[in-house]
Order: structure tokens, then C-alpha cells, then sequence
């Protein structure tokens, strides 16, 4: 083997060049090249009950893929976070259907910023006494930089993934503003699931008046499981879901032959393979409990932190699909009551003439516009009707057919208010004289549903601001301009956001964000945009600025979050960011602008945080 400087310098020389996977690989091919093992490689931790690792990259085919940790001399690296050398006898750790003849090993832990072991770097060779006693401490500034670039990797795909739900919960949202009927988008949502995420079996159940389970969608699990289910009523000892239900929080059963909510059922979870479920409440905005949301397997498992994430994004998503489901039927029901009213009663309703005067008006229309019967009779259509001419609305009286017509319109009220309404017309002979008789419904509860709908696939609900798809909407819409004006695009993130929930909880964690937006907001420009990417990072477009501008407006807004801390529960919590600031290039499109200002904003956490910093063009 080389001696330790040289070692060195030629593992320097092989990844100096080199970035994120393409690192990883050069650093086991150098190390196996120049040490003389006959197997390198990088692992990383899998998230399930018995502890896994895979092999991402090797210097050598003969590398085991996926394989349990228990006995190697992996798991001690990874359990004790400490960089482990065995000169000899290594083979003795594994079992003897791994036939391996080890005989010399070196392995280091991969750490992340927060101390937690993402993996290891592992070195086998069949020869004893290989391995020099400084081997340790000689790799350790590249297994220093090996974790970062695992751990920007993982960064990267949690990204993606976050901005791939994110784009999907905006595509349902859509779709149901568009009429899709909900049992058809319920499918379609858990199918998305499923098939993003291998291995999951979803369920969403309704909870009725009865408060009973009714099964809606559960098209991965067994009908006859699915029926036995229906009916069964919800309590704080019922399974997953109804103990979810029940206590209005999640429940997790790793393994459903030993937790005790599955003690009753445990013949029918070993009858139809079922090994977990984790179930999450579907809570709509007034704390109403339409259902649940639950994901099984087949084998015991827990959830990752990132598996919690999508459970909680399906339920407010799921949420959000019934609430305003029950609230549509709840109006349309609400509507064919008022037209069996209508046609009985002559309530809402109104009689004009050619000349667009009222010659008959119901007490429900009077209500409805704050008028009089004697009041409504002194006046015209176009008194009533807000937002078009006396010359439109005389050519539609023409026009009115005597099949009739509906169509929305806006009214305006004695106090001058205007409301949208629902307008039905058509053309009658009265005493051998033309007159319309029209009816009219208030519609604006639905109308503000609908534009919430529509704000909801645009905004994050936590802090106000855009989310992840409209923001990036807004900067290829900057960059598509023929103009192309100047533009800055700041990457932002809290630092130390970690230890705020953990020292204060996730609700004090909630309230920064909130608190970091209203600054943001405070802070733009008329044609300035800001959203928020995922967790604590956020994203500044500062369009028709100038460098020197765009650095200003950057240290005004490190210096307000420094000194305008968050008041919270009667505690004063200090806040400082991080910025990256990337300035548009010719040749730029949105991947390589957020890549400069991410590099940047790595830079200023390297640096020391609570700073900005741009990257030279």
C-alpha cells in the first residue's frame, strides 16, 4: 500500500474534478486502485424494521447489493459512529451462507450535519495484515466529503420528491375544480401512490353519521378484508384506523400481531398478509373527521419521516376533497329544495317587462337584495344588475327565448353590496304582452369555494406564499419573457430550523415559517415574487433588479430576521438565514439559475451562516 501522503494525493488527484454520484464512484475506484483492496464500496441505510443497508456504488461486481447489518463488522461502524480496522480474521463475522473469505476490513461511518449515520465506506481484501494502523485518519477528509455529497444527494431527491407531491396535490385540486366527481379522484389518488410508492396498500375509509367505517377505496387490499371492515364501528382500541379516527391522530401499528388495537384481529391481518398499517384522520378546516387515510404492508414496517410526510400531505389533500365535496352536495341538495320552492311558492322570483321593469317581485327576492316590494317597483333591471349597460341588458330581454336560458350574474344590493347569483330566464305571454320571468339564487358561498379551491393549488397554506410548482411557474415565465429583464433569484434557508422544533415543537416550528414569510412579504418589491420550496427553504425573484440592488435588498433582509426575533408562547426565539444569490446569465433556464444560488447558499451554511453569498458569473 502507498505510503500515507501519497495515498493522499493520488486520491485527490482522481475526485478533485468530481461532484455528487460521480464523486462517490471515483473515491472507491481510487481507494481499491491505490490501496490494493479487492473491495471498496459506499452504502446507504435502508428504512425498514431490521436494519439494511445497499450498496450505491463499488469498485467491484462482488459487492452483496442489500444485506442485513446484524454480526458484520458494518453494523459496528454504523451503530457505534465510529471508524473501525480489522487486520484479520473478518470472514468469522459473517454467516457461513455468505461464504466470504475477508480477511482485512476498514470501514467509516458517513454522518450528516446532525450527527445521524446515513451509510458507511467499507474496505474487504482476503489478505490479513493489509491495512496500515494510520489508514483511518488518512481517509478521513475524503469520507468527510463523501457524506456531504450523500447527503446533498439525499437533499436532492427528497426535493424532487417534495416538488413531484406538491405538483400532484395541485393536479387533484385542479381536476376537482374542473368537476371530476371525488369517488373517481379518490382512486386515482391512491393509484398515484401505489404506484409511486412500491410496496404501499392504501385505504381510505369514511366515517358515517353513524360513526361507523365505510370503505371508499382500497383497490391493492382483499375484498373480502375490505368487507369485513365496512361497518365496523370507530373506538380507541379499534385497529388502526378506528383508533385514529377515534383520537383524532395518527396511529402506527409496525407489526399488527403485536400491537395490542390488533388484538382482536390478528387471525384476519395473518389470513390476508397484512404485517403494518398506519393510519392518519382526515380532519377538514372545522375539525370534522371525515375519515381515514392508512397505508399497509405485508411485512412489519415503520415509517420514515418521509413516509409521515406523504401520509399528512394525502390526509389535509383528502381533507380538502371531501370538505368541499360535503359542502357542494350539502348546497346542491339545499338547491333542488329551493326550486320545489320556487315552483310551488313562487319564492325568488320576479316578473319584468320588456322595458325592464319589476311588475312582480317574491319576499325571497326582497330579502335577498335588501328591497321592498314597493322599492323594487320604482326601479329597473338595470338598477339591479351590476357590471353590464342599460344597452346589454335591453338587447338580452329581446332576445330571451321561450326555452329559456341560466347563467351566473352579479346583483346589486340596496346597501350596494354586489353577489354573484344564479340566474334562470325565460320568455312568457302575460294578458297578451311579452314579460320575462326570471328566478335567482345566491351563489357566492360556491364562487368563494371555488376561487379557494383555486388559491389552494397555488399557495402554501402554512406561510401564504406561492408553492414550489407556482413559484417555478412565475421564474420560466421571467425567464420565457422576449425581454429577458435582470434578474436575482435568492435561495433562502433558516438556519438551525432542527433545533427550533426540537427544543420548542413543531407548532413553534409552524409559527417560524409563518413568521419568516410575513417578513418576506414586508419586504418585496410590487414586482417582486417569494415562495416557499419545502421545510424551511424559501425562494426570493427579484425581477428588473441590478446586482448592487439585489446585495442590498439581500443583507436588509438577513438584518430584519436577526433583529425581529419570533415571540412565541411568551418566548423570545432568535432567527438568522442563509442566502444564496444567483444573477440571470445569458444562456440560463430555471435548473441552472436554482443551481447557482443552491451552490451559493451551501456556501454561506459552510461559512458560517447568517450570510449571503453570490457566486461570481
Amino acid at each position: 500500500m502507498p505510503t500515507a501522503p501519497s495515498l493522499r494525493h493520488a486520491l485527490l488527484d482522481d475526485t478533485a474534478a468530481a461532484l455528487g454520484r460521480d464523486y462517490l464512484q471515483q473515491l472507491v475506484n481510487s481507494l481499491a486502485r491505490h490501496s490494493g483492496a479487492q473491495l471498496v464500496f459506499i452504502s446507504q441505510q435502508l428504512p425498514l424494521p431490521v436494519r439494511h443497508v445497499a450498496v450505491m456504488v463499488a469498485s467491484s461486481h462482488r459487492h452483496p447489493g442489500r444485506y442485513a447489518l446484524a454480526g458484520t463488522p458494518c453494523e459496528q461502524v454504523i451503530s457505534r459512529q465510529q471508524a473501525i480496522v480489522h487486520s484479520s480474521g473478518v470472514n468469522r463475522h459473517f454467516a457461513a451462507e455468505q461464504d466470504t473469505a475477508w480477511q482485512s476490513f476498514a470501514g467509516w461511518p458517513l454522518l450528516d450535519k446532525h450527527g445521524h449515520c446515513m451509510g458507511h465506506l467499507a474496505l474487504f481484501d482476503e489478505r490479513a495484515n493489509l491495512l496500515p494502523d494510520t489508514l483511518l485518519q488518512d481517509i478521513a477528509p475524503f469520507v468527510t466529503r463523501a457524506a456531504a455529497e450523500l447527503q446533498r444527494l439525499e437533499h436532492e431527491r427528497i426535493s424532487s420528491s417534495r416538488a413531484s407531491w406538491d405538483a400532484l396535490h395541485s393536479h387533484f385540486l385542479r381536476q376537482y375544480i374542473q368537476g371530476q366527481p371525488l369517488p373517481t379522484l379518490l382512486g386515482d389518488v391512491v393509484g398515484h401512490i401505489e404506484q409511486a410508492l412500491p410496496g404501499w396498500l392504501c385505504s381510505i375509509l369514511q366515517v358515517d353519521d353513524t360513526q361507523c367505517l365505510r370503505p371508499l377505496v382500497g383497490p391493492s387490499l382483499p375484498q373480502a378484508y375490505t368487507a369485513l371492515i365496512d361497518g365496523l364501528a370507530i373506538g380507541p382500541m379499534v385497529g388502526s384506523c378506528g383508533a385514529a379516527a377515534w383520537h383524532r391522530k395518527r396511529l402506527v401499528a409496525e407489526d399488527l400481531q403485536q400491537h395490542p388495537n390488533w388484538a382482536p384481529y390478528r387471525e384476519q391481518a395473518r389470513q390476508f398478509a397484512l404485517g403494518s398499517c398506519w393510519s392518519e384522520p382526515i380532519i377538514d378546516s372545522k375539525g370534522k373527521v371525515h375519515g381515514t387515510f392508512a397505508v399497509y404492508h405485508h411485512a412489519p414496517s415503520a415509517p420514515t419521516l418521509e413516509a409521515i410526510t406523504v401520509i399528512e400531505d394525502t390526509a389535509r389533500l383528502l381533507a380538502v376533497l371531501m370538505e368541499n365535496d360535503a359542502n357542494r352536495q350539502a348546497l346542491d341538495s339545499r338547491t333542488q329544495w329551493y326550486q320545489a320552492i320556487l315552483q310551488n311558492a313562487a319564492d325568488a322570483l320576479s316578473i319584468i317587462d320588456m322595458e325592464g321593469c319589476l311588475l312582480e317581485a317574491s319576499d325571497s327576492l326582497c330579502k335577498l337584495l335588501g328591497y321592498s316590494q314597493a322599492e323594487l317597483r320604482q326601479l329597473r333591471l338595470w338598477d339591479l344588475v351590476a357590471h353590464r349597460s342599460e344597452a346589454e341588458l335591453r338587447e338580452q330581454l329581446q332576445y330571451t327565448s321561450e326555452q329559456g336560458e341560466t347563467f351566473d350574474s352579479y346583483n346589486r344590493t340596496k346597501d350596494g353590496d354586489i353577489i354573484e347569483v344564479e340566474v334562470c330566464v325565460r320568455r312568457l305571454m302575460l294578458d297578451g304582452q311579452p314579460v320575462i320571468w326570471g328566478s335567482a339564487r345566491d351563489i357566492s358561498l360556491r364562487k368563494q369555494q371555488e376561487r379557494q379551491l383555486r388559491e389552494q393549488a397555488t399557495i402554501d397554506s402554512l406561510t401564504g406564499l406561492y408553492n414550489r410548482p407556482t413559484l417555478l411557474g412565475q421564474l420560466d415565465a421571467l425567464l420565457a419573457s422576449p425581454s429577458r429583464p435582470g434578474l436575482a433569484l435568492l435561495m433562502l434557508d433558516l438556519d438551525h430550523f432542527k433545533q427550533v422544533n426540537d427544543s420548542y415543537g413543531h407548532a413553534c416550528g409552524d409559527a417560524t415559517l409563518a413568521h419568516i414569510a410575513s417578513q418576506l412579504r414586508q419586504l418585496l418589491g410590487p414586482q417582486d415574487c417569494a415562495g416557499r420550496l419545502g421545510g424551511e427553504e424559501f425562494c426570493i425573484l427579484l425581477p428588473g433588479t441590478t446586482p448592487q440592488a439585489a446585495q442590498r435588498y439581500s443583507q436588509r433582509l438577513l438584518d430584519t430576521i436577526a433583529q425581529q426575533p419570533l415571540q412565541f408562547t411568551g418566548q423570545t426565539i432568535a432567527l438568522t438565514a442563509s442566502i444564496g444569490l444567483a444573477l440571470l446569465e445569458p444562456g440560463d433556464d430555471s435548473r441552472s439559475l436554482l443551481a447557482r444560488a443552491d451552490m451559493a447558499l451551501y456556501q454561506a451554511k459552510h461559512q458560517g451562516r447568517n450570510r449571503m453569498v453570490m457566486l461570481p458569473p
